[in-house]
């Protein structure tokens, strides 16, 4: 939703009034509420924190901006008693006297708001209105009744309203809304407007997540991790180091909110606490029915259906958290084993049943059935919970080595990022698998993984591989043993091996063979041009892996839709790419957030690239960054480090931008990807004015990917250099990548390229068509620039300023873009591309001689140069020429 009062304050120092997000449909309602002269009060109603004053005293604003009379009281425990005490502060003088008659009271009160009143009936807010004294109601029910007073009162859910003031509600003469917890889209609004900057969205989801949506718990999270440096800001995005801490004042909260209940609703709220969800027929037997039901009523609870199940949870996160604080721990020993015990006893039917029971016993006494532990770790395998899995895989083979718990352990580490302990781990496991080709399989894939990813070892991952496909005998394992080979190849930068070791595969029956496959393939045809038949391909793969379920030893069906996006991408649609790559960035669970969401996120960041929207690149590529960090891969790191760089030159940060590359150099070298490695180092040269630099940094970055195969980077690369005013030497290779690509974004590069050779100020115009299309508008603004100059060299003034409008139009929609392909548009006569590399250092306060040095001019030259810019730009100093250029000037 948006924002709706808009706050001003340093980045992480928090504003004493937050801003009120997703509640524009109440603030309408509320609206159309007072134009409605039958409707006499609305009445908010929800449970404590949800957000109901807040929300009330922005009614009572906006009525007030409106030019009504306006008041406000809260109503309290200890006022409850004394007749009018509530409303003292508001009555007229003359009313002096509680126990004054009623009646006299009303004509007293009348009389005065008759002489105040303003547009309409004065609105008067009424916090918790279920606490006002008996003589205040009677007093409010006949002011609203006789149209002098519109109500605004709050309530908490499951509380009895006053009498007299229940029949106003009832007859409709005051409205009623139901407020609920904040959506994750309103605090994905809120917390960037309350840090005074963007917020990863992983940190977002976390903060909505713990809190339930919860609006006072969210504001006693972020205080309390700002607090305890736990929420800190790193590349310009406010990110969470670690796991909330459940701090003193939420316990407050909480405790407050579950003050009042009766033994049996405690044990209740006490089982949830230690084993959520219990099935609703189990919890009866425990606590009763009438327990229950008070809970329910009291918002606490959570019942879910699950088939012909009812599962009953907490309401919010933090009860839990709370309760276990509060309990010993042999308190917590003694009901993790009774529910164990009652599991049990049931029959354990469920299908999480060996999980809930392998955690509980292992909790309980640090030790459990090492079958059951195995179970229980495959279970929290199939759901991503890869810490619970190491815990359990660890308890299991301290009876000894298996090659399933090492599979299960190793494989775990490995997501996690602890590579080194995952190939000693696997390496036992696979030792241990002799003669079992399924294990020895399985046991290998992970492996080989963990080699290429984490240690970077990739002749030995593709060694292993092979021999073990020479040791196997089932045909099935030989042929996902020869896929994941062409997997290894893609991710050593080989795309063109790839696809024909994977094809050599033939037409496969087995669909965890046609997954592995297409693990390997698809990437590679994206990356090989083919985006369309790649799309086509993934959108297939995660159709036929999603049916196929969760398996051990090969990775979640969630890939095939970062593929998905990046073919968008590729074939020049970024804005499906966005909506693809956010949609499962959204679905994917907490406990798989790993290395997921990061390739995720990186996608999310190149589309925003295309896009020509660097800032919200920026968030997302910072965001796959820090996960690549944590998780220890160097590749996606480096891509992701690289496309930060990137996204600062855009911006024209060149202090950001020399950061992530200088980042980006403590790494590795990786081949995957590796020519887009480079895509941040060209524009953070960019940033930095040293144009002629940045253009070699992508020629030979082409020339690197044309080697290896990736040909739709080829061309992103090919392309930016011809952005940087170097086309001639490009458009030739651009049009030759376009007979061999599919979509129509490398088309349309290898047109516009065309264009800006030739100067036809139609083409580029056209070009600048295409590009707004595709959704890519820092292209097309930079496309419409270069139009407006050719039409204004030909003379053709009007439609010169027409483009240029259609430019600068454009350009506001690119988040702050500085590019040098923008640069000059309000010149009168436009500048080459010289001019705009001597003009764009002079403006930084480069020295001529040092400029003459970097473009391999003379000084003379320069200073002609620079002469010619200061005349078409009408300007006399080099503080003037930053002005004009948008640049950071001289120091």
């Amino acid at each position: 939703m948006d924002e709706v009062v808009e706050t001003s304050t340093a980045p992480g120092v928090l504003p004493l009034q937050w801003p009120l997000v997703g509640r524009q449909g109440e603030l309408d309602e509320f609206n159309a509420a007072l134009d409605d002269p039958r409707a006499h009060g609305l009445l908010i109603s929800g449970p404590p924190g949800v957000g109901k004053t807040r929300l009330a005293d922005e009614f009572l604003a906006q009525a007030a901006r409106r030019g009504r009379t306006v008041g406000r009281a809260t109503a309290t425990e200890g006022a409850h008693h004394v007749p009018l005490g509530l409303l003292a502060h508001l009555l007229p003088p003359t009313v002096t006297d509680p126990h004054a008659d009623l009646a006299a009271v009303f004509n007293e009160v009348t009389r005065s708001l008759r002489e105040v009143s303003g547009p309409g009936p004065a609105v008067i807010l009424i916090d918790d209105l279920h606490l006002v004294d008996s003589t205040s109601a009677a007093l409010l029910a006949q002011l609203v009744d006789t149209g002098l007073m519109f109500l605004v009162g709050t309530v908490r859910t499951g509380e009895q309203m006053p009498p007299a003031l229940a029949t106003l509600w009832q007859r409709a003469r005051v409205r009623r809304i139901d407020l609920g917890d904040l959506s994750r889209e309103a605090v994905d609004t809120l917390l960037p407007a309350v840090l005074a900057g963007p917020v990863s969205p992983r940190t977002s989801g976390r903060v909505w997540n713990v809190s339930g949506g919860n609006a006072l718990f969210v504001r006693e999270l972020v205080v309390a991790a700002l607090a305890t440096s736990k929420l800190v800001e790193r590349r310009g995005v406010w990110g969470l180091r670690g796991e909330f801490a459940t701090v003193a004042r939420l316990t407050e909260l909480v405790e407050s909110r579950l003050q009042g209940l009766s033994p049996s609703e405690r044990q209740a709220v006490t089982a949830l606490a230690v084993w959520e969800p219990v099935g609703l027929s189990m919890l009866e037997a425990m606590v009763g029915a009438d327990a229950l039901g008070a809970l329910d009523r009291a918002g606490l609870l959570t019942v879910r259906v699950e088939g012909r199940r009812q599962q009953v949870s907490l309401s919010h996160p933090l009860y839990g958290d709370v309760m276990r604080a509060t309990l010993s721990p042999l308190v917590r020993r003694r009901l993790l084993l009774g529910h164990a015990d009652r599991v049990d006893a049931y029959g354990a039917r469920r299908r999480e049943d060996p999980l809930r029971l392998a955690t509980a016993r292992l909790d309980a006494d640090g030790h459990a059935d090492p079958n059951l532990l195995i179970a229980a770790a495959r279970l929290a395998r199939y759901a991503h919970d890869y810490r619970e899995v190491s815990r359990l895989a660890r308890a299991a083979i301290t009876e000894g080595m298996t090659t399933e718990a090492g599979l299960l352990l190793g494989e775990a580490l490995h997501i996690s990022g602890a590579h080194d302990e995952a190939e000693e781990v696997l390496a036992r496991a696979q030792a241990a698998a002799t003669g079992v080709d399924t294990a020895l399989a399985m046991v290998v894939q992970v492996r080989a993984r963990n080699l290429i990813w984490g240690l970077l070892r990739e002749e030995e991952a593709l060694a292993i591989t092979r021999a073990a496909r020479d040791r196997v005998t089932d045909a099935a394992h030989v042929v996902e043993l020869m896929l994941t080979e062409a997997m290894l190849l893609t991710y050593s930068g080989r795309p063109l091996e790839a696809i024909e070791v994977a094809r050599a595969a033939g037409n496969l029956e087995e669909p965890r063979a046609r997954a592995v496959r297409a693990l390997a393939e698809v990437p590679a045809v994206i990356a090989a041009g083919g985006c369309e038949t790649g799309l086509d391909m993934a959108r297939r793969a995660y159709e036929e892996h999603a049916a196929i379920g969760e398996q051990i030893a090969i990775a979640h069906a969630g890939i095939h839709r970062v593929f998905e996006a990046y073919a968008h991408t590729e074939a020049g649609r970024p804005v499906e790419a966005t909506a693809v790559a956010a949609d499962a960035y959204r679905t994917m669970t907490e406990t798989y957030a790993g290395n997921l969401t990061m390739w995720l996120a990186y996608q999310l960041g190149r589309a925003a690239l295309l896009c020509g929207r660097p800032e919200t690149a920026r968030r997302w590529f910072a965001e796959s960054a820090a996960r690549s960090q944590n998780l220890a891969v160097a590749s996606p790191r480096r891509l992701s480090l690289s496309g930060l760089a990137a996204a600062h030159g855009l911006l024209g940060d060149c202090d950001a931008a020399a950061a992530a590359v200088a980042e980006l150099d403590e790494l590795p070298v990786t081949a995957f990807g590796g020519p887009e490695h480079e895509l941040g180092r060209a524009w953070a040269a960019v940033a930095a004015g040293d144009i002629p630099r940045a253009v070699r940094v992508l020629l030979e970055a082409a020339d690197l990917a044309a080697s290896l195969g990736y040909r739709s980077g080829e061309a992103w690369l090919l392309h930016d250099a011809a952005r940087l005013g170097d086309p001639r030497r490009v458009v030739a290779r651009l049009q030759a990548l376009a007979s061999q690509c599919e979509g129509r974004l490398v088309a349309t590069y290898a047109f516009h390229a065309a264009a800006a050779v030739a100067d036809r100020p139609d083409d580029l115009a056209a070009a600048a068509d295409r590009f707004e299309l595709i959704g890519a508008n820092l292209l097309a603004a930079e496309a419409a620039t270069a139009a407006a100059h050719a039409y204004q060299r030909r003379g053709e003034r009007r439609a010169a300023t027409g483009l240029s409008t259609r430019a600068s139009s454009l350009a506001k929609e690119c988040e702050g873009a500085r590019t040098p392909g923008l640069v000059t548009a309000e010149a009168v006569a436009p500048l080459t591309r010289r001019e705009r590399e001597v003009a764009d250092l002079a403006a930084r306060g480069v020295a001529s001689r040092e400029i003459a040095a970097r473009l391999y001019l003379s000084v003379r030259t320069v200073n002609n140069h620079l002469q010619s810019v200061y005349t078409k730009l009408g300007v006399t100093s080099r503080a003037e020429l930053a002005r004009a250029l948008d640049r950071p000037g001289p120091p």
